[in-house]
């Protein structure tokens, strides 16, 4: 009887370090999942929803209406591996505590507030980003065009 419940307190013993770290492992998932939901699919879905209703409004309804049904069918199931991928990357990478803290960062409301104004298509902040790359963007162009063309290196670019 002693051996038997010897054993048993031993192999309780044993058991619990890997409970518990099945248990962190759980709580790391969770916390990942929900900063991949604050971050990266927030501003995915947003983006698509636009690219999406652009891309459907010169259509006639029921067109559009089919179009959007089968796009964010797939945008859902691209929506969960990106998920489950991310969250378990993220999982890997970062401690519990790690990830409560950044979820933390996320939930603040002063940064709420600084996303949404980065977030906004009309806001100032917004117009001066898109001008800055719209610039960038076509000097690169300029540039390449030029090296296809066998133009100078020093070619001077265009003026806005």
């Amino acid at each position: 009887m002693t051996r038997l419940l010897a054993t048993l307190l031993l192999t309780a013993s044993l058991g619990l370090p890997l409970a518990a770290q099945a248990d962190e492992a759980a709580d790391k998932l969770t916390q990942a999942k929900a900063l991949v939901q604050k971050t990266v699919i927030k501003n995915l879905e947003t983006g698509f929803n636009v690219a999406l209703e652009k891309t459907v409004a010169p259509m006639k309804d029921e067109k559009a209406d089919a179009i959007r049904k089968e796009i964010r069918a797939e945008f859902e199931k691209q929506r969960e591996i990106m998920v489950d991928g991310l969250a378990k990357e993220y999982a890997s990478k970062f401690s519990l505590d790690e990830l409560k803290h950044i979820n933390n960062i996320y939930d603040d409301k002063t940064y709420q507030k600084f996303q949404a104004l980065n977030a906004d298509p009309s806001s100032t902040v917004t117009t001066i980003s898109q001008n800055a790359v719209t610039k960038l963007i076509n000097m690169l162009t300029v540039a390449a065009a030029g090296e296809n063309q066998g133009a100078p290196a020093g070619m001077p670019m265009p003026a806005k």
